[in-house]
């Protein structure tokens, strides 16, 4: 038989998630010689046997990886036989068995292996804690190379104990034996501990307002604690994996009121954990899609529908959406829409608070609006002190903050509105190896940011808004982490070309740095080597190699390359960039535009037709402003007087007037072609929204009214009227004034109270199925003019299901398809893909 020895490369996903125990057991399976080891570019194998048995462990590789790895390259070569035995399948004396063998990490090489995302605890984990023979019993930091976390601890690749934040703590001899056992499922699980040595949880109860707290309780006696704080109704912050939840009773109407007063959060929607589905079930309802996002093992919070018992009611002007599930979640953890958002524990802390607590939970961040997510303790004392009743705490130190995912299903697609916990960090092969590394630095709002070099890119989970000093020193120092943990220095810096957008000054900066630290290094060296006491040890020439380059990339065209990057695409596409704001080629505010567009350039061949933000900023929070702009672009002021439209009645006339002064001053009135102010002017047009409490909440109360009518057989549909498509400008105004006649039809009409709430109520239904309707029917108009290019859809107005569902149907209907995120989200947290994959091709 033929004897050969193969050197075998595998990147990707293939740290801290069993892959060397797996070829460990696999090369013992073919009797096969040799070693595996990590290293900074992944896993490395020399395996040496018979050629057909070496063929079969090759192939088998990738068919029977581990379930958390993910391969992105492998490769073999032949290299000179070791061992110079003679393999018989057999008949192999146990003198002669093969010797495999798993060696320590190589730290030497630059790290390039991907940092694998934290995962949710798996079936065998949760047996151990509910299972009082086993040493793990009731202990909520257990884990296995299958399941627990991974990028919040690590603080350096490769990814062994000694560089994450268990380096703290000595490992038991009985966890010993399993981290260092090849056939045990916890062999290199780096978090692996007991109750004997791992971390513990304690419990501090705030009643007492002591300026530093003490704990009251520890281990399983702090989750019983924490449980009955639950029970009681209580406030409780508890520690996960990438910081804190806020958690309360979702049951309990008074307990989320005092959470929403403590923390100054009147309406956004809520996140709720649920015990297991069985629960759930009893509170949304879903397509299989949906379920099995839930359930699936990154565990993300995942949009639902809620059971309805009553679809909706009008009292006075506000049209107001009710949805009381059947076990009576409380109204205010998600008022006015049709969605909870919910996820399953996905802790062993989590499953043993929930043995104590039946049901379900409100787990929100823990932070102050505008602020990151808090990951210690006595931030949590200090900055949240007045929103807890108490605090479960745990000692081993989150590395990184990140937050939890948050996904949904639209078009048939899943749809990710928040890349964090589960997903991120998000790594993919690149499809060429980089020189130089780049960094696509993001946009302003929802930001990520992105790193490509060698042959892989990265996307950072979720970081934030870039509102405050604290988040920008936030943002800096998720940056930092990457870059230290990657070791690498971005020569390519890709931003928006927003000049006000911090992302933007920073890459700016960074640049600028690079430029004058190059400058007086190389003029150092030169003074030195002219030096007539200088030495000449080689010929290298150690100046700066090269200084950082500054590209930038519009917008809205970095949402369409986002889609483009994750489709793996650089054909020319018919891109509709829809979202609230961005600043265009023409310095105008963009938001409503259609590009023929590639990885490198676009042109913009439609776009809404501009109108104008009366106050600029101001007015994204208060939508009236929104709708005055729009309608003085087709009515004169006292005609929109005489409407007497519901956005205007409780206005005072003072401020109507002096909106309308500002209109013609033109002061603080930008123009602008948002898609997403649109819906914000028809949501303010409808009643919906006085005043914006959270991002999108003029679409989600759009949303809500468009399932409304869905629902709502006793609504009679009205003709649809369409968006006009002349030259290069679409235009609403047969859709807006048909909507206005509508309304104002309904309001002149004089009848008994009720039946005018219902005809209004029908008006508004109406109104918004019109909407929708009409946007699609232009979408595929567009589309169908330019049928020679596939059609990408990108930006924050997609994230709306009623659209999306829609426009699906619309191009199925055609034979057509269109391409959009699944995994990189279509809101701004995209942005930094489109960035770098523009950035790769430079």
């Amino acid at each position: 038989m033929v004897q050969i020895r193969q050197l075998i490369h595998i990147t990707g996903i293939v740290q801290g998630v069993g892959f060397r125990p797996f070829i460990y057991k696999l090369a013992k399976q073919y009797q096969l010689s040799g070693y595996v080891l990590n290293n900074g570019d992944g896993v490395s194998i020399e395996v040496e046997g018979e050629e057909r048995q070496v063929t079969a462990f090759y192939n088998d590789i990738t068919l029977q990886a581990p379930p958390l790895s993910r391969i992105d390259s492998i490769t073999a070569q032949a290299i000179a036989v070791v061992d110079a035995l003679t393999f018989i399948s057999d008949n192999v004396s146990p003198e002669h068995t093969p010797k495999f063998i798993i060696t320590e990490s190589d730290s030497s090489q630059s790290a390039t292996v991907c940092v694998s995302p934290d995962q949710g605890i798996c079936p065998a984990c949760l047996d151990d804690i509910n299972d009082p023979t086993n040493r793990h019993y009731r202990y909520p930091f257990t884990n296995c190379t299958h399941c627990g976390p991974r990028y919040t601890l690590i603080k350096q690749l490769p990814y062994d104990r000694k560089q994450t934040s268990m380096a703290a703590f000595a490992m038991c001899p009985d966890c010993e034996a399993a981290y260092t056992n090849p056939e045990d499922r916890r062999y290199h699980a780096q978090p692996v501990s007991c109750p004997k040595c791992g971390p513990w949880v304690s419990f501090y109860d705030l009643a007492c307002k002591a300026e530093q707290p003490e704990p009251v309780a520890d281990h399983y006696a702090a989750i019983e604690a924490t449980a009955a704080a639950l029970n009681a109704g209580k406030i409780i912050a508890v520690k996960g994996l990438g910081g804190f939840h806020l958690m309360c009773d979702a049951t309990n109407q008074q307990a989320v009121a005092q959470l929403r007063l403590r923390k100054q959060r009147q309406r956004k929607p809520l996140a709720v954990m649920m015990k297991d589905t069985h629960q759930a079930q009893c509170y949304i309802e879903g397509s299989p899609q949906e379920w099995a996002l839930l359930g699936s093992q990154q565990r993300p919070i995942t949009l639902f529908r809620k059971k309805v018992s009553c679809s909706g009611y009008v009292s006075g002007a506000d049209l107001t959406i009710t949805a009381r599930t059947r076990a009576d979640i409380a109204d205010n953890v998600a008022p006015n829409i049709p969605y909870l958002g919910v996820m399953l524990p996905y802790t062993p802390l989590h499953y043993l608070l929930f043995d104590l607590v039946d049901v379900p939970l409100v787990a929100t961040s823990a932070n102050i609006s505008g602020f990151p997510i808090i990951a210690n303790s006595d931030d949590i004392f200090r900055q949240l002190g007045h929103v807890v009743d108490g605090v479960l705490d745990h000692n081993r130190e989150i590395v990184h903050c990140c937050d939890d995912s948050l996904v949904q299903v639209a078009g048939g697609r899943r749809q990710t509105l928040r890349l964090a916990r589960g997903y991120a960090p998000y790594t993919f092969s690149l499809p060429h190896k980089l020189t130089y590394p780049v960094l696509a630095v993001g946009g302003q709002q929802k930001v990520t940011f992105g790193m490509g070099f060698a042959g892989q890119g990265i996307i950072s989970p979720h970081v934030g808004d870039m509102f405050g000093l604290d988040m920008q020193q936030h943002y800096q120092q998720m940056l930092n982490g990457f870059t230290h943990i990657y070791h690498v220095k971005p020569q390519t810096i890709v931003c928006d070309k927003h000049p006000n957008y911090m992302t933007t000054e920073w890459a700016q900066d960074y640049v600028e740095g690079s430029v004058q630290g190059c400058v007086q290094k190389n003029g150092q060296e030169a003074a030195q080597e002219n030096s007539p006491d200088s030495i000449r040890t080689n010929n290298h020439d150690t100046r700066c190699e090269k200084p950082a380059q500054l590209l930038q990339l519009q917008h809205h065209h970095a949402h369409i390359v986002a889609v483009m990057a994750e489709h793996q695409m650089r054909e020319t596409v018919l891109g509709f960039a829809f979202d609230g704001t961005g600043l265009g080629d023409d310095h105008q505010i963009w938001g409503g535009e259609v590009l023929l567009a590639d990885h490198q350039t676009a042109k913009r061949l439609y776009h809404l037709k501009p109108f104008r933000l009366i106050g600029g900023e101001r007015a994204i929070k208060e939508p009236a402003r929104i709708l005055l702009g729009l309608l003085l672009e087709y009515y004169s002021f006292e005609q929109i007087k005489a409407l007497q439209l519901d956005a205007f009645t409780c206005m005072p006339n003072s401020k109507l007037d002096n909106l309308y002064r500002l209109w013609l001053t033109e002061q603080s009135s930008p123009y602008t072609t948002s898609m997403g102010r649109l819906v914000d002017a028809f949501a303010s047009l409808l009643g919906l929204v006085e005043r914006v409490d959270y991002e999108g909440e003029c679409g989600m109360r759009l949303e809500a009214l468009a399932i409304q009518a869905e629902a709502n057989e006793a609504v009679e549909p009205l003709p649809i009227p369409m968006f006009f498509i002349e030259n290069d400008v679409i235009d609403p105004q047969p859709l807006l004034a048909s909507v206005i006649d509508n309304l104002v039809t309904s309001a002149t009409q004089s009848d008994s109270s009720n039946f005018m709430a219902q005809r209004d109520l029908a008006v508004k239904l109406n109104a918004a199925n019109q909407f929708f309707t009409a946007l699609v029917e232009m979408i595929y108009t567009i589309s169908a003019k330019h049928p020679d290019y596939p059609v990408v859809v990108s930006g924050g107005v997609f994230q709306n299901r009623v659209l999306m569902d829609r426009l699906d149907a619309r191009f199925t209907s055609e034979a057509r398809s269109f391409l959009t995120s699944e995994i990189i989200p279509l809101n701004d947290g995209g942005i930094a893909m489109g960035q770098l994959w523009h950035g790769l091709w430079q």
